[in-house]
């Protein structure tokens, strides 16, 4: 699974892969209350804006060592005053 994930804090735009049974796996043991089925959490994932990737999906796999994942930083958003 390809996600993009945006740093509003620094506009860093980042390429997210994993496996999604794994991330959905991860997901539903971290916030079991949050979904009510393995569909609902990948639809839930599909559904998240890049600053969610950013916050809820980048800092769950960063704080575990058990599933391969890679993150790649594709460049910056320019800001418009």
């Amino acid at each position: 699974m390809k996600l993009i994930a945006i740093d509003r804090d620094d506009n860093s735009v980042y390429q997210v892969i994993v496996n999604r049974y794994d991330l959905v796996s991860l997901l539903m043991e971290r916030f079991p209350e949050s979904y009510s089925s393995e569909l609902d959490c990948l639809e839930e994932i599909i559904d998240m804006g890049p600053e969610d990737v950013d916050a809820i999906i980048i800092g769950e796999l960063q704080n575990q060592d058990f599933i391969d994942y890679e993150i790649k930083l594709l460049g910056e958003i320019e800001t418009i005053a």
